[in-house]
C-alpha cells in the first residue's frame, strides 16, 4: 500500500491589485516564484476570493517577455482610441 503524501503548499505572494468594482478587485500574485496569477477577486456578503476569471502562466518559459510585449501593444491600441 501506498503511504500518502500530503499536497505541496502553494505559496503565493501578492504583488499589486487594482479596484473593478466596488466587490472586485483584479489581483496579480507571484505563485511558487515561477508563476503569474491575474486573477478576479470577489468580495461580496456571499463570497470572499479568487473566481475562475483569470490566467496563470510560468514566467521563465519566455512568456513574460511575450505578456510585455503584448501589454505594450494593448498600450499602444488604447492611446489610439
Amino acid at each position: 500500500m501506498k503511504a500518502k503524501t500530503k499536497p505541496k503548499k502553494v505559496e503565493q505572494k501578492e504583488i499589486g491589485r487594482i479596484a473593478l468594482s466596488d466587490d472586485q478587485d483584479l489581483v496579480a500574485s507571484i505563485v511558487d516564484d515561477e508563476k503569474l496569477d491575474l486573477r478576479v477577486f470577489m468580495s461580496t456578503e456571499k463570497y470572499q476570493g479568487p473566481t475562475r476569471r483569470g490566467v496563470r502562466f510560468y514566467l521563465f518559459d519566455d512568456n513574460w517577455e511575450e505578456f510585455k510585449k503584448l501589454v505594450e501593444k494593448v498600450d499602444k491600441a488604447f492611446d489610439e482610441l
